[in-house]
């Protein structure tokens, strides 16, 4: 296999893709899940069975399928199986504070926890879309409040804490711009694991369906995610409404800007790695090391010595 996106898979090949996918973060799947995240194939199910019995390849330990992990990778995702559900516990415990915060439309869960790959010290990476022209003050706000109620990440600080460092606004939803070439394994997924938590899901789905013709090059089945998703209580609704007209101002938001946008650029040229970092007036985007080619080459490394 090539760097060429492959478009021609057999069961066989997409089951072993997608676990080799999940393998590179310690994660075995239910068969369930192997259907649901299946890459580029139509799940059929009955091949599927048949292969993950007759395998060489694939180890089956407590329900969950891997390849050839041994018993120190099943007993490690075991620890972030159980450590996950507790960080699953402090996203619910913070979800009012993402209900009353201003000119946020939407806050989903991204990268490691939808997928249980969550280690000792990691953190909760955040996906947040702001209001349209309000993308500095909903930062601002989202940042005051996560450090006030000591919930955000910040330097050595990094256990169990959320991390602020990817935002849209409402009218950028469409993040195929984003996408490496020739294709950008780690986005699709990344799409497809989201888990919003706060906000309108509309905008949830409306990002899915932005995405879905794009994501249609990498998977057949592209659901919708629901599991954590609580609504805002009216004592919430009450309290962003009330920041809002408070903060509602277009001066402010040209001021929060300057000041955000200035700091930023000055961090952005000292960075080696720039290709992980997007200042805009739609997106900010803050990630100093941006390890998807990596991972994409250490996929394609692993399915070379499997196909």
């Amino acid at each position: 296999m090539s760097n060429v996106f492959p478009k021609n898979m057999t069961v066989k090949q997409a089951v072993l893709a997608t676990l080799a996918y999940f393998d590179l973060f310690g994660v075995p799947l239910t068969r369930s899940e192997i259907s649901e995240h299946l890459f580029f194939t139509q799940p059929d199910e009955e091949k599927i069975d048949i292969y993950l019995r007759e395998s060489p390849f694939i180890r089956l330990k407590e329900g969950y399928y891997s390849i050839s992990g041994n018993d120190d990778f099943y007993e490690c995702f075991f620890e972030k199986q159980s450590r996950s559900l507790q960080y699953w516990k402090k996203v619910r415990r913070t979800h009012w504070l993402f209900s009353i915060c201003p000119f946020i439309d939407l806050i989903c869960v991204c990268n490691s926890l939808p997928i249980y790959a969550i280690d000792e010290e990691s953190d909760i990476d955040l996906f947040v879309v702001a209001k349209k022209n309000r993308l500095f003050l909903a930062r601002l706000a989202l940042t005051v409040l996560t450090t006030l109620l000591g919930v955000r990440r910040h330097g050595t600080k990094t256990r169990e804490r959320f991390c602020l460092s990817f935002y849209v606004t409402e009218e950028n939803l469409d993040l195929k711009k984003i996408a490496l070439e020739p294709y950008d394994i780690y986005l699709a997924y990344w799409i497809k694991t989201l888990e919003p938590v706060a906000g309108n899901y509309e905008t949830y789905q409306k990002v899915l369906s932005l995405s879905r013709a794009w994501l249609s090059e990498y998977f057949k089945t592209i659901d919708e995610h629901r599991r954590y998703f609580r609504k805002a209580k009216p004592w919430h609704e009450e309290w962003k409404q009330r920041f809002e007209r408070w903060l509602d101002k277009d001066k402010w938001e040209e001021k929060t800007k300057h000041s955000q946008m200035r700091r930023a650029r000055e961090k952005y040229f000292l960075l080696k790695d720039k290709s992980g970092t997007v200042l805009s007036d739609t997106m900010l985007k803050f990630h100093n090391q941006d390890e998807r080619s990596e991972i994409r080459e250490r996929w394609v490394n692993r399915l070379n010595e499997l196909l």
